[in-house]
C-alpha cells in the first residue's frame, strides 16, 4: 500500500459498462492506454479454450444466433464462438471484436511488464490456468481474483508469483463479516481486498459502508502489506474526494475516463 497521491485502478470488465465492449481486446487495450489494469472474466469453451466472457451465455454481448444464445459458453467450441461479433452491440465502432481467448491477452502482455491484468474466475480449472500463465511467463503481471479466499490461496500455490485479490460484495454487514474472516486468517493467500461500495448513505457520507469501518480496514490492510481496493458503483467528484482523502489508493471502475477526471482533479488540488 502506498501513502503517496499515486492512484492505481482496475477497469472493471475493461470498462465495459459505458466506455468499451466488456471483455474484448478493444476494452483491454483501452484500459492499458489510460494507464489502468483491465479485468477479464474467464470461462472455458467446450474444447478447453479459456476465454474472456462475463456472462455464462453469449446473449447479452454478442451476435450469437437467438436459437443458441441462451446456451452456456461451455457448450460451444472456440471456433464456433469466434464467428460472433462481440463489439457491435455496444457500438458500431467496435464492430469486429470477438470473444478473445485468454492467450490473445497474454500475447499482448508478454514482454510488456507494465501491462497487468485482473483475472476474475468464473468457470476455469485452476491448474490449466496456472500452466497457461507459466507458459507465457507473465506471473508477476497477473492479479487473480475471486470471492472465495480458498481459490485465491490455491492460485498462489499453483502459479508462483501471481498476486491475488478477494472481492467482497453484498450488504454492508456481509462485507464486514467476510472482511473480518479474511483479516483473522492473517489475510492468508491474499495481496489485495476489494470492497463493493454502493450508494446509500447521507449527504456527508454517500456510501452504505460507513467511514469508520473503511478507516479501520485501511489501517489493518496497510499494516499487513495488503492493498485495499474500492469499487464505487456510482461516484462523482465529491464522493471520490471523500474516498481519496480517507487514503484509499486502489480502485475499480466501470467508467475509466470519468474516474480519471475525478482523480486528476483531486491530485491537482493536492499539489497546489
Amino acid at each position: 500500500m502506498t501513502e503517496t497521491n499515486q492512484v492505481y485502478w482496475q477497469a472493471h470488465r475493461g470498462g465495459g459498462a459505458y466506455e468499451a465492449p466488456d471483455n474484448t481486446m478493444g476494452a483491454n487495450r483501452y484500459a492499458w492506454s489510460l494507464g489502468g489494469i483491465p479485468e477479464a472474466d474467464i470461462r472455458t469453451t467446450k474444447d478447453g479454450v479459456i476465454v474472456c466472457l462475463h456472462d455464462a451465455t453469449p446473449a447479452r454481448t454478442t451476435t450469437a444466433p437467438a436459437d443458441v444464445s441462451h446456451l452456456p459458453i461451455s457448450e460451444f467450441t472456440f471456433d464456433e464462438i469466434s464467428a460472433w461479433d462481440a463489439g457491435v452491440k455496444f457500438d458500431e465502432k467496435f464492430r469486429g471484436e470477438t470473444i478473445p481467448a485468454l492467450r490473445e491477452m497474454f500475447e499482448e502482455m508478454k514482454g510488456r511488464p507494465e501491462r497487468l491484468v485482473y483475472l476474475d474466475l468464473k468457470q476455469v480449472d485452476l491448474e490449466q490456468l496456472g500452466k497457461l500463465i507459466d507458459e507465457y511467463g507473465i506471473n508477476k503481471q497477473v492479479i487473480f481474483t475471486h470471492n472465495i479466499q480458498e481459490n485465491c490461496k490455491s492460485m498462489k500455490r499453483i502459479a508462483s508469483g501471481v498476486r491475488t485479490m478477494l472481492w467482497i460484495g453484498g450488504s454492508p454487514e456481509r462485507i464486514m463479516e467476510t472482511y473480518r474472516q479474511a483479516r483473522d486468517s492473517g489475510f492468508e493467500g491474499l495481496d489485495q481486498i476489494q470492497f463493493h461500495i454502493k450508494a446509500g448513505g447521507d449527504e456527508g457520507w454517500p456510501f452504505q459502508l460507513e467511514k469508520p469501518f473503511l478507516r479501520e480496514a485501511l489501517s489493518e490492510t496497510l499494516a499487513a502489506g495488503v492493498d485495499l481496493e474500492a469499487l464505487p458503483f456510482t461516484f462523482d467528484g465529491k464522493s471520490m474526494d471523500l474516498l481519496l482523502n480517507l487514503g484509499i489508493r486502489w480502485y475499480a471502475t466501470d467508467e475509466p475516463a470519468r474516474f480519471l477526471e475525478c482523480v486528476q482533479s483531486w491530485q491537482s488540488r493536492q499539489n497546489e
